[in-house]
């Protein structure tokens, strides 16, 4: 969690200043501790005794530490509006504040059987809602500007790719149809294989049996590399050229 000059919702001192990196490093380093609590409670190791008594006392020490943050955001909002009821309000109902409280009312309450998988839930809900009221617009703006600032060269190589991935489908399953018809038995099953090959993941959990179906797989893959290189080349330069004249703009503002 990093904070703005323009936030009022976080944990400061009274005077409105921001928390610093301190304090962030600290939020930061509990909502790790939450993940690892979530992932020790799976483990069948930590199911004794002592291991539920450790998961215990790290969510209790969770609990008092989201309410802490809750309460302290809250005061430093009500500070900021000198301590008006109208104030106290504004915090209370303010975008941030309304889903603080509610990993808040989700830790001190019962009504759920696995508290951390909400309030990791609700905290990346609250992720997502940051990154859409500080940096969603522009985001859009990058992603519309590098889609439209050579269509040509963006969309050549992903209509390459998805021919080539067709066509690598339809050799495959010619090739190796009377081998597997469980995975290349038609040309609709042989596109898993054609796409994991293609996009250059190789899972490898389905393979071609005969010499020419591995000859027609390492060609076609070798292409598919080549794709997504030109894809990802020209998705940077874009980037590269947004960036440029971002840099521009802002600097004749000044």
């Amino acid at each position: 969690m990093v904070y703005r000059q323009s936030d009022l919702w976080y944990f400061g001192d009274y005077s409105g200043n921001l928390p610093g990196n301190n304090y962030s490093l600290v939020l930061n380093t509990v909502i790790v501790l939450l993940l690892a609590q979530i992932a020790l409670s799976t483990e069948p190791l930590f199911d004794t005794v002592k291991g539920r008594v450790f998961l215990n006392s790290t969510l209790n020490f969770i609990e008092v530490f989201f309410i802490a943050d809750y309460i302290g955001k809250l005061a430093n909002t009500w500070a900021h509006y000198e301590y008006s009821f109208k104030g106290f309000i504004k915090g209370f109902l303010s975008k941030y504040g309304v889903v603080d409280i509610l990993i808040v009312l989700v830790l001190v309450t019962e009504y759920f059987p696995n508290d951390s998988f909400v309030v990791i839930g609700i905290y990346i809900f609250k992720s997502l809602l940051s990154i859409y009221f500080s940096s969603f617009q522009r985001v859009l703006k990058r992603i519309y500007f590098i889609l439209t600032d050579s269509p040509a060269y963006t969309f050549f190589p992903l209509a390459l790719l998805s021919i080539v991935t067709y066509l690598m489908a339809f050799f495959i399953y010619l090739i190796e149809k009377n081998n597997d018809v469980e995975h290349f038995g038609s040309i609709v099953r042989a596109f898993w294989f054609s796409i994991v090959t293609m996009t250059t993941i190789g899972y490898g959990d389905i393979t071609p049996t005969t010499s020419l179906g591995k000859v027609i797989a390492i060609s076609f893959g070798i292409i598919g590399i080549v794709c997504v290189a030109l894809l990802t080349a020209n998705i940077i330069e874009s980037n590269n050229k947004f960036n440029e004249l971002e840099s521009t703009s802002g600097t004749s503002e000044h």
